[in-house]
Formats: C-alpha cells, structure tokens, sequence
C-alpha cells in the first residue's frame, strides 16, 4: 500500500478506471478500438449525463463517452488545438477530475485550467491559462498550480482542489480549494477569517443537493463538510489525530477512524459513500454512523502494515464481497453504486453494488504485455 501512496503523490491525482454502464448499457464493457481500450486504462473521473451517458477522463488526455448501450467513442480530446474549439480537435494537458451540470455540460481539471465542454462537443475555457500560478480575482485573470478534482452544485458553484505540492509557498502535498462562482469569481476557500483551508491530500470532492461540499482528507484520514455560507465541520474520522497505520472503526461519526478515503459519491437521500484502498472496504456515512457495506478482509496479515486490511477478489452480498484498492466510484441514476477496483498498476476491474447491496464484476481490463495496451478481458 506504501506503492500506492507513492504511486499517488507522484501523479498528484488518484488512479482511476472506470467503465460505468447504466441501467439498459448491457451485461458486457465495450470498447470500439484498441486505442479506446488504451484510453481506459487510467482514468481519474467520470460523471454520467441525464440521458444515461457515462464520460470519463483518461489516459492521453482524453475524454471517452460510453453510451447507455454501452458503446465507447471518443468524446474530447486527441487532437492537435491547445485552444478553445471542437473537441475532438482539442488536445488537452493533464486532465483529472469530471464533472455535469443540470444542463449536461461537462467540466474538467486541465491542468491550470478548467474548461466545459457543451454536449454538441465545443470547449471554452471557464477559468485559468496555461500559466500555473495562485491569483484569485475575475476568471480571466485567475490561475492555478495543478487542479486535479471538481465539482459542481445545482447553482453552477465549481468547486476544484488545486494541488500546492509544486508551488513556493511551503506546502508539500497539500490542497486548497478554490471556488468559482456563477459569475465567475475565483476565491480560496478560507479556514476561519484568516488562514486557506488546507487538506492533505483531498482525493475525492463532492456537492449535494443542498449545495454543501464533502472533501475527502486522505492522509488526515477525515471528511470534511463546507457549508454554502463557509462554514467548516468534519463529518467522520479523526482529523490528524491518528496516524497513516491507524486500525480501521466503526461507529458513531465522532469517534470512528478512516485510514485512507479515497472515492466519494453522495446518494440522493445524502448518504455519503467512500472508498478506502487500505481497507479494501466501500464505507458508508448516514444517521451520524460508519459503516461497511461492502468488501472484508482480515487485518495485520501477513507482510502488510498494521491498519491495513487483506485484499482480495470475490463477488457476493455485502461483506462477502472482496476487493482490492477500490477507488472512484459514482452512482447511477438506479442507485447502483460503480467502483473502480484498482487491482493493481497493471489491471482495473469496474465492480458494481446494487441497491440490494450485491456485489458484482462489471468489466475488466487487463495489460496486455504482447500488444502494449489494457484489453477488456470476457
């Protein structure tokens, strides 16, 4: 797991595969092309549209469309234009977080910049340039060091982590997070009246219906919640007070302990659900409680750092189920929950929770040594 946080700090954005199928997308994840296929292998978000179409972010900088029949094409990305434009023609820098309005316009983290993309397929830039710098003010002149995730709340507020691991300013692998408004105002989110909210390593950003933001603090093994207004309170795990080996807890929200979250998606009635690539578990938050509703594995097995749990691979209900790193995860419009199941750096597995809380293999991709590429996997 040591591989994993290392792997994590070096890319300054979490390895995410996903491969979601909707209700009606078919028993089977499909690829059109080997080039595709490829553009799967890691992906870093995803976001699904009103008509049941899953977009996600991945290896080249593309952005791949996977339709509610479970066909994959290109949607952004692969060009040759550094612009504003078409997006097929558009070349992207370092894309990682995904994001959908109400209207389906999608948002990304490009690097320095967040751009949309409308659904008749054009990109403009929201806010930044390709000059990395940290300067609030009117989006035009704003900028960024590094984005990695984003969120959008139902009044069009994006919200993005912005990565200080490469700045001057006496940070190392921390995020700020930063807003723009509808109006297109660029602020830091302020910890009190005076000092930026800091979070160790924000893996995972996420807005509910009522317009508050969830970060997930993975190394401070915590989630905090920012309300609409600026107010800061954490909603589970013990911020920096236990350490990178903490044992794993359930129970009431004010004294159980988070190892590493990592994913986040936030159900209509507001229940939030995490991954935890140490635990290997996918946890859920409601009624001021923790618990797992799926995946197991002992703890302090053999070659493995206390806190950590075994990982595995099994389908089955609830606990029975086994996983192994599981990362990003997102809901459909069906309550079924999609997990990317990390594997490891070679393979992805996309499993999928039930409402019912079955636990099954969706699609799998695995490298393939004799053509270079990760190959969906019958």
């Amino acid at each position: 797991m040591n591989h994993l946080l290392y792997q994590f700090k070096k890319r300054r954005r979490p390895l995410v595969f996903v491969c979601l199928l909707m209700a009606g997308f078919g028993s089977n994840c499909m690829t059109q092309t080997p080039k595709l296929t490829n553009a799967f292998a890691a992906s870093s978000g995803i976001a699904v549209d009103s008509k049941g179409n899953a977009f996600v972010t991945g290896q080249n900088n593309k952005v791949i469309k996977i339709t509610a029949a479970g066909k994959a094409e290109l949607f952004a990305g692969g060009g040759r234009n550094r612009k504003d434009g078409l997006a097929k023609e558009i070349r992207f820098s370092s894309l990682a977080g995904i994001a959908i309005d109400s209207s389906d316009n999608l948002y990304v983290a490009d690097g320095t910049r967040i751009r949309k993309i409308t659904p008749e397929g054009f990109v403009t830039t929201i806010a930044g340039s390709e000059i990395s710098g940290y300067k609030d003010g009117d989006r035009s002149i704003a900028t960024f060091v590094n984005l990695e995730n984003i969120a959008i709340d139902n009044k069009g507020t994006i919200y993005v982590t912005d990565n200080e691991f490469t700045n001057n300013r006496g940070s190392s692998g921390h995020h700020v997070i930063r807003k723009i408004s509808a109006e297109g105002i660029v602020t830091t989110i302020k910890n009190g009246n005076e000092a930026e909210l800091r979070v160790h390593y924000a893996r995972g950003i996420a807005c509910d219906k009522d317009g508050n933001l969830y970060v997930n603090a993975s190394v401070s093994h915590c989630i905090k919640k920012i309300s609409p207004s600026g107010v800061i309170t954490t909603v589970a795990g013990q911020c920096d007070k236990t350490k990178f080996n903490s044992v794993y807890k359930e129970g009431p929200v004010s004294t159980a302990v988070l190892t590493n979250p990592s994913g986040m998606a936030i159900a209509k009635n507001g229940d939030i659900y995490i991954t935890d690539t140490r635990l290997h578990r996918i946890i859920k938050i409601a009624n001021n409680k923790v618990t797992t509703v799926a995946g197991s594995g002992k703890f302090n097995f053999s070659g493995n750092p206390a806190g950590a749990a075994e990982p595995g691979f099994a389908d089955g209900k609830t606990t029975a189920a086994r996983f192994n790193a599981p990362a990003g995860i997102a809901f459909d419009r069906n309550g079924n929950l999609f997990i990317v199941d990390a594997s490891s750096s070679n393979n992805s597995y996309i499993r999928k929770l039930s409402p019912e809380g079955m636990v099954t293999t969706f699609c799998k991709h695995e490298w393939n040594p004799k053509t270079s590429q990760y190959e969906e996997v019958e």
